[in-house]
């Protein structure tokens, strides 16, 4: 549900009449083969999507003051909330609760930028608008007040958006500098909790004393043309136990038209090789990598980046059978009924439909409609599942920010640098790995600790998010106690880094 609210994020301040709705990523010793395969795949069939979480406490003080982009207001948010960058990209305050069940944006108008209205006649006209828009809503509940001292209108509409009820929570004020508008959503069912919270947040706006320079944002968008063809290097060192694997490959990436308004993205490997101080298959990890890397499937998007589905799903979730076979270590292949059985969870069609959304997501679909501040980090959770590890969900950190302007040598308007860093650890991501692993070896398995942290970086164009270049590495360290008592700790890494070649284009849509 968090990333359906999520999506739901975009009160764009030049079409706030109407509803938006826009698209807003072996470790072990070696006492047993079977302790790599089963790291490697649980970590393999892994997705994230916006955290799902307890949500905020109506007692949770207000602690933290949130200055607008445009310099003109601010407002207070408890210490789990945060500052996004992901929806409503032109607002001058986007805020939203730490696990993403409440959101909070402010539309602030300057004189001149809107016809003439009073207050109540924006609010209204809003109001109406929104109940208009949303299926099965009633007519708003309208209540006046006074916020510090200010004059506002409050409206309160609930209403379906496909098969979430939402309730939203519409406040306009009348500033001195400019006329504001204040839009807050979450789910119904959270409303009476949530609901207390946004109140005290919408409570705290005010116009600020003094007055600041505003903030220049860079905004992303996606405008993919419909004929697009790139040779693509691929290059991907690892260490592991103190081993080192290298695979090197060029793939051709082509975009081409689909249905109506699809966008088919397909890549065909062209070569590949290995490094030469260890055999890849020797390292079930990096082997499974091989095989996976050597087909891609096809990926349909929509032209507004929103990634819609994997092409013939049925045919790639058998190649990831056979793969996750073919590659155990030989002294391992009388127990792949036992590691299929095991990894059954996550070769699911559902899952690894969500898999690739989130694949696409980390590079692409997951800036889309964004708007960032240079140099300053954004931080959010999302949630982590692996199904061979059960249904629990695990609290993924996030941060991303806009670095800078980059060149790219094929793209007359320049890039910028896109950084993220993903971070999973915890003590429910311990237990769940170490639960797994027990099952899988049948005996006791004393994890002391585990985390991955992966971080990357994009440079790609701002008006198209065509990527030209991209870096990621990611660093798993894990920490085990023996029988005897003995600590043993590895610290895997894996540098990835993907350049592309375009032929001339031309971004028409």
């Amino acid at each position: 549900m968090a990333q359906r609210l999520l999506n739901i994020a975009s009160h764009d301040r030049n079409h706030t009449m109407r509803l938006l709705v826009t698209p807003a990523t072996s470790p072990l010793p070696a006492c047993h083969p079977l302790i790599a395969c089963a790291l490697a795949c649980v970590l393999i069939t892994g997705c994230a999507s916006p955290s799902q979480g307890f949500g905020t406490s109506a007692q949770e003080p207000l602690a933290r003051i949130v200055f607008s982009d445009d310099g003109v207001s601010e407002l207070s948010i408890p210490a789990t909330w945060t500052v996004r960058p992901d929806f409503g990209r032109d607002a001058a305050i986007r805020v939203a609760e730490g696990n993403s069940k409440t959101f909070l944006l402010v539309n602030s108008y300057l004189p001149g930028e809107i016809a003439a209205t009073t207050v109540a006649e924006f609010a209204r006209g809003y109001a109406k608008g929104l109940v208009d828009s949303l299926p099965n809503s009633a007519p708003a509940d309208e209540q006046s007040l006074e916020i510090n001292g200010v004059p506002a209108y409050r409206h309160v509409v609930s209403g379906d958006v496909g098969d979430i009820r939402l309730t939203y929570v519409s406040t306009v004020i009348r500033g001195g500098a400019a006329l504001h508008h204040l839009i807050g959503w979450t789910a119904a069912s959270d409303y009476p909790q949530e609901g207390k919270v946004l109140d005290r947040v919408i409570a705290s706006f005010r116009e600020s004393p003094d007055s600041r320079p505003p903030r220049r944002r860079i905004s992303l968008s996606f405008a993919w043309p419909e004929s697009l063809q790139s040779a693509v290097n691929f290059r991907q060192k690892s260490v592991s136990r103190g081993q080192t694997h290298e695979l090197k490959a060029i793939y051709l990436t082509t975009v081409q038209p689909g249905d109506e308004n699809e966008l088919v993205v397909s890549t065909r490997i062209m070569s590949q090789s290995t490094g030469a101080e260890q055999p890849v298959a020797d390292d079930y990890t990096r082997a499974l990598a091989r095989q996976l890397g050597a087909e891609i499937p096809d990926y349909v998007v929509s032209r507004d980046g929103e990634f819609i589905r994997v092409a013939n799903l049925p045919a790639y979730q058998r190649r990831i059978e056979n793969a996750l076979v073919s590659s155990l270590p030989a002294d391992a292949m009388d127990q792949k009924d036992r590691i299929l059985a095991l990894l059954k969870p996550g070769l699911t069609e559902k899952f690894l439909a969500a898999s690739a959304t989130n694949e696409w997501n980390k590079t692409i679909g997951g800036w889309v409609g964004s708007s960032y501040v240079p140099g300053q980090t954004y931080r959010f959770n999302e949630t982590y599942y692996s199904p061979p590890l059960g249904d629990t969900p695990f609290v993924m950190s996030v941060s991303r920010r806009i670095s800078g302007f980059a060149s790219c040598n094929s793209s007359k308007q320049g890039c910028v640098t896109l950084l993220q860093t993903a971070t999973v650890s915890g003590d429910n991501f311990r237990l769940a790995m170490k639960r797994f692993l027990e099952k899988a070896l049948g005996h006791e398995v004393r994890l002391k600790q585990i985390s991955v942290i992966k971080n990357m970086e994009i440079i790609a164009e701002p008006d198209t998010l065509i990527p030209h270049r991209l870096y990621s590495s990611e660093e798993t360290t894990v920490v085990i106690e023996d029988a005897d008592g003995k600590i043993h700790r590895t610290h895997d890494t894996e540098d990835t880094s993907v350049s592309y070649n375009y032929e001339s284009y031309t971004a028409s849509r």
